[in-house]
Order: C-alpha cells, then sequence, then structure tokens
C-alpha cells in the first residue's frame, strides 16, 4: 500500500491534482485580496467625499452635482447621502433633501440590512421625507407616499396625524390618531398625541 501510495505521489495525477488546488487556492486568495482592496478603496473614497463635505465654498447642490456618491457598500453610501441631505437641510434646499432621502429609502427597501435595523431606518427616513412634503406645501405626493410606506408603529401613525393635520384634513388627522392611541403607549405619550388633535369645527 505504501508503494501504491509513492507510486501515486510520483505520478503527473497527484501532481496535476495538487497544482489545481495550488490554483484553486491562489485564485481564492487573490480574490479575498481583490475584495479588500476594493474595501479599502471604498472607505478611503468614503473618507474622502465626507471631508469634502466640510467645505464651506460650494453648497450641497453644487457638490451633488459634481461628487459621485454611489457605493458599492450601501452602509457607506446610506451615510454620505445622509450627511449630505443634512447639509442640504441647513442650507434650506428642501427639494434636494427631498430627492436624497426618497433615493435613499428606495435603496434601502431591497438591501440586504437585517429587517429590524432595516425598519428603524426605514421609519427615520419615511419621517424626514413625510416632513418634507409637509415642508413643500405638497399634498398629493405626500399622501401616497404616506399609504405606500405601510409601516405599523405609533410613531408612524402620529407622523401620519401630523400630516393631515398640516393640510387641515382635521378628520383624517384623528384618525390617524387615533390609531396611535390604540397602539402600545404609556400615558404620557397617549396625553401629547390627544394634545395633538384637531377640533372639528
Amino acid at each position: 500500500m505504501i508503494e501504491n501510495l509513492i507510486n501515486f505521489i510520483k505520478s503527473r495525477k497527484f501532481i496535476y491534482s495538487v497544482s489545481a488546488l495550488v490554483l484553486l487556492f491562489g485564485v481564492l486568495a487573490f480574490v479575498n485580496y481583490l475584495n479588500d482592496q476594493k474595501n479599502q478603496e471604498e472607505f478611503l473614497l468614503f473618507v474622502a467625499i465626507n471631508e469634502e463635505f466640510s467645505n464651506e465654498t460650494e453648497t450641497a447642490e453644487d457638490l451633488f452635482n459634481r461628487l459621485d456618491l454611489e457605493y458599492q457598500n450601501f452602509g457607506y453610501e446610506l451615510i454620505t447621502k445622509s450627511v449630505l441631505a443634512k447639509k442640504a437641510l441647513d442650507e434650506s434646499s428642501f427639494e434636494l433633501a427631498l430627492d436624497i432621502y426618497l433615493d435613499i429609502n428606495e435603496q434601502l427597501q431591497s438591501s440586504s440590512i437585517a429587517n429590524a435595523t432595516k425598519n428603524v431606518l426605514k421609519e427615520q427616513y419615511v419621517e424626514n421625507i413625510i416632513r418634507l412634503y409637509i415642508e413643500l406645501d405638497r399634498y398629493e405626493e405626500g399622501r401616497l407616499f404616506l399609504e405606500q410606506s405601510n409601516l405599523k408603529s405609533p410613531r408612524f401613525y402620529e407622523l401620519g396625524g401630523d400630516f393631515y393635520k398640516s393640510f387641515s384634513e382635521n378628520d383624517l388627522a384623528n384618525q390617524w390618531y387615533d390609531k396611535a392611541l390604540d397602539s402600545d403607549l404609556n400615558e404620557t405619550q397617549k396625553n401629547l398625541i390627544e394634545l395633538k388633535k384637531p377640533f372639528n369645527e
């Protein structure tokens, strides 16, 4: 048996098998290296772009038009676009901020982020978007977005109430506030929502 093993080791079949294995490990190592390089490159790009945001001579609109904000790593993209949206808000560029938040929200739907984290993020971005629709006085778009968001949380229902109240849709506002009140809230939270409810004239 030992003699057969020695003969196999000496054979071309063994040499080719080992060569193929070495080649496979080499390819895998190279792929991992490329991934590490790509991750490092993306991180350096992320740092460089975010440093650009501190440039006070350029507006958010200028930066949005000049910089490539697309990453393969969605986490970097989410943070970068969120920072730029905040800069746009600080400059009262509400249309730009809305466009950025809508883009983030759309990408968030198909991202591989864990559902629990995704729901928290989605609720935050949905609120930002609805608040901007209120600020921009865009009722119909806001109404459609609110209905399509399909979240089920006390905060979301309260947000819906705020939206309709801001457009003097008191019946709808109270319906949404009532949904929030029917949720699992403490008495303080319920009292605050009750105070928000508009009176029908």
